[in-house]
């Protein structure tokens, strides 16, 4: 069983505060839950024309060669800088047609909605094309365990089951080991697609170790990753 994460943490895992601990049949889905960043910001080039005192946008005008001295910037109500010398090194206000070229100089290029998205992660801006690297934990069973199937085969965007804590708590209570779910995941090829998990309630009832992981858009072809290659054949379907 697979798990993908993104947090810092020591130790092995823990149920979360639904007192479970949740996994995929393959790491192809479970690393679309690594999120390729810790945080993302979209903007347009006018947002690069002036100074800002948002210290990500600061430090990609930097990045780009767009220098102010926000020192001597006077702030109008709002954040707006309503006086300003030029950037460092320029004679004029950069033009939009100067920020674009100075962004794909940098390769950095809009989406479908004619915006930037900036990655940051721990507030630093992450380089055009790359993903920081979270973890894929790999699970294996010490012994049977007994899982109540609360999956139907089709999932429900409207009544999603992962929230279903009061079945959870009567599942365990009765004596099972875990739980079957339709659940979903987001791939920003496909969207919302549903798969299978099983939740776990104790992790002595599991060995798991993790390698080093990073987000992989979802495909049909395949269930491994470049990092984990060749998962053994899924059995949530017999569950």
């Amino acid at each position: 069983m697979f798990h993908g994460s993104l947090e810092s943490f020591t130790g092995g895992l823990k149920p979360g505060g639904d007192g479970l601990i949740w996994f995929t049949d393959s790491p192809k889905i479970a690393q679309l839950y690594i999120p390729q960043s810790g945080g993302e910001m979209a903007l347009n080039e006018r947002s690069l024309q002036r100074p800002s005192q948002d210290q990500t946008i600061q430090e990609l005008q930097k990045m780009i060669g767009i220098e102010y001295d926000t020192s001597k910037v006077k702030w109008g109500p709002g954040g707006q800088a309503n006086s300003f010398s030029g950037p460092k090194g320029w004679d004029h206000l950069p033009t939009e047609e100067d920020i674009n070229g100075l962004m794909k100089k940098y390769g950095f290029e809009k989406d479908d909605h004619d915006l930037y998205r900036i990655r940051t992660h721990h507030g630093k801006i992450l380089k055009p094309n790359t993903k920081v690297k979270g973890r894929l934990f790999i699970a294996r069973v010490k012994k049977p365990l007994s899982i109540y199937k609360k999956a139907m085969g089709e999932g429900d965007l409207t009544d999603v089951q992962y929230n279903d804590l009061s079945t959870f708590k009567k599942v365990e209570e009765v004596g099972y080991d875990g739980i079957l779910i339709d659940d979903f995941a987001q791939s920003k090829e496909w969207g919302n697609f549903g798969h299978l998990s099983v939740g776990v309630f104790d992790d002595k009832k599991i060995s798991v170790h993790d390698i080093p992981a990073e987000y992989q858009e979802y495909d049909r072809e395949t269930r491994g990753t470049p990092e984990y290659p060749n998962p053994p054949p899924t059995y949530f379907h017999k569950l």
